[in-house]
This record gives C-alpha cells, sequence and structure tokens, in this order.
C-alpha cells in the first residue's frame, strides 16, 4: 500500500468476504519497536482465508514503518513525534502529522471497527492490559468495551481522555468502535503473547459475526484510571516497584538522580492500583514515561 503525501509503503493485507458483513481494521507497529504486537497482525494477516470470512478485514501489520526500521523507540524518526498522539493528523503536517492523517482520512473512515495492537516499547516493562475510549456515544462505548473485554487480559482501562490524539479515542469520537491491546515488552518477541492477541483479534470478529464460531468469555477487571508519571528533567531513574504490582497512595515509586548519584526527587503515587507499565532504562529524557498506574 503507497502512502503519496510519505513516498512510503506499508505491508498491507486485505481479505474481501464472500458475504456481505462489517469491514474491520487491525493494525500493528503504531510504535515500531513493539515486536510481539506487530508479529500478532502480521501472523493475522498471513492467516486470512476469505472462504471464512463475513465482511472485509484490513491488516496493517507495521503501520510506523520508518520507525520499525529504524528501532526508533515512541517516535517517527523524520519529525521526533509520537505517531499515538497525533491523530486526527494534519494533511501539510510533519511526517507523523501526516501519517495520522492519512490514515484518519483514507482508512479509518471507511471502515466499521478498529484494533489497534501494541506493547512495552524497547524500554518499557509491562502487563498485558486493553483501553478503550469513554466517549459520549453510549453505543460506541458499549461495543468498544465489550471489544476490549474478550482478550486473555486481566485489565481493562476505559480511558476518558488521558491519552490525547490516540488511535481509539480519535475513531471513538467518529462513532467507530475501537480499542487498544497491549502485550509484550521490552523489544523482545513472544511468541505467547503474540498468539494471545491474534486470539483476542479472533474471538472480537467472532463476536461480530465476521468469522464463525462460539465466542470466548473472559473474567475482566475494569479500572477507570491510567495514570501516567514522567519525569520532568533529564535523569537516571531508580524505580523501586515492579509491574504488576499493587501500590498504595503515598507509596514511593522511584527515586530520580543526577549522574553523581544525588536524589534529584521522589516519585510517589497519587492513587491505589496497578503498576501497568515501566519505563526500565536508567537513562531518561526530560519528560519521557516513567511508569503508569491503572485504578
Amino acid at each position: 500500500m503507497e502512502l503519496p503525501t510519505l513516498n512510503e509503503k506499508l505491508p498491507a493485507f486485505l481479505a474481501n468476504g464472500l458475504h456481505e458483513g462489517p469491514t474491520v481494521l487491525v493494525m500493528g507497529g503504531i510504535h515500531g519497536c513493539e515486536y510481539t504486537s506487530i508479529d500478532a497482525a502480521l501472523k493475522i494477516g498471513i492467516s486470512l482465508d476469505p472462504k471464512y470470512i463475513q465482511g472485509k478485514i484490513i491488516i496493517l501489520p507495521i503501520v510506523n514503518i520508518s520507525s520499525f526500521y529504524a528501532r526508533s523507540i515512541y517516535v517517527h524518526p523524520d519529525d521526533q513525534k509520537n505517531l499515538n498522539r497525533m491523530f486526527p493528523g494534519i494533511q501539510h503536517g510533519t511526517s507523523a502529522e501526516r501519517l495520522a492523517y492519512w490514515l484518519n482520512e483514507i482508512v479509518f473512515k471507511k471502515v466499521d471497527y478498529i484494533i489497534d495492537l501494541h506493547g512495552g516499547d524497547m524500554i518499557e516493562a509491562l502487563v498485558p492490559f486493553t483501553i478503550y475510549h469513554v466517549t459520549e456515544d453510549k453505543k460506541v462505548l458499549q461495543i468498544s468495551k465489550e471489544m476490549a473485554s474478550l482478550f486473555d487480559i486481566k485489565y481493562v482501562i476505559g480511558s476518558d481522555g488521558q491519552v490525547p490524539g490516540s488511535t481509539y479515542g480519535c475513531a471513538a469520537e467518529q462513532g467507530i468502535p475501537a480499542i487498544i491491546a497491549e502485550a509484550g515488552q521490552q523489544g523482545i518477541l513472544s511468541k505467547e503473547q503474540s498468539l494471545m492477541l491474534q486470539e483476542g483479534v479472533k474471538n472480537i470478529l467472532i463476536s461480530i459475526h465476521v468469522l464463525k464460531g462460539k465466542v470466548i468469555n473472559r473474567n475482566s477487571i475494569y479500572l477507570s484510571v491510567f495514570e501516567w508519571y514522567r519525569s520532568d528533567v533529564q535523569c537516571l531513574w531508580y524505580p523501586e516497584i515492579a509491574i504488576g504490582d499493587q501500590v498504595e497512595k503515598g507509596q514511593l515509586l522511584g527515586r530520580l538522580s543526577d549522574e553523581f548519584g544525588e536524589t534529584i526527587r521522589e516519585v510517589y503515587s497519587n492513587s491505589t492500583g496497578i503498576v501497568l507499565f515501566l519505563v526500565s532504562s536508567l537513562a531518561i529524557n526530560q519528560n519521557d514515561p516513567l511508569l503508569a498506574v491503572g485504578a
């Protein structure tokens, strides 16, 4: 698939089923180093057989292909902007802004459902979780929540705009049910977690009657807070907690220090909840994330 505004080509799979039905978009690689989710999207694309599909399935397994081959964490290498903060994009903007605009205008607006696969980036440890956007459109909200609950993943987060400019938020505000599913971490391809994502996507496709089969219902823990902690300085990061830990309000989460070991400040939890992801890099730049707590 060619992107004329970016002079790039993206790998894409398109399966047109033998019968009418909804159109579903599955994406991976919005962040180019989240390898488990990229592998999951790729494997789903390879496995598609139109004989068993009712409707259409579009798979874009490596959306941010420039970031993928540059091994660039978080951002597009051309403009150093996080693609998943750029939606709905800008037609004549920077590379990430134009890519977001193209996706929203050319792809999002032509589909009925969006499943965006993610994971921990190259320097992030992560507990699998899913996210849906809390929109005022009650129908879209309910469908998105149901989609997010169909993975074999414990934590489901209802986000009310805590991550601005995201794929799922942009889509939901346009009336398109959409979710993010996160699994995998630290630049390591996990076959087990890739399979978990693949099975979750297939479970959604069954639930919306794109594939035949029996829906597997999951037991989820629903969270309404997704609080990110960032550093306001360039520093060294010494966490005191691990992913999956239950933390209490006021608990010490970690310390920021200078290059001589002097503590710049301590980071304390603002709420009681679960550590969902944790930056595992000692080196931290100004405004980098440190961790997130779900509650």
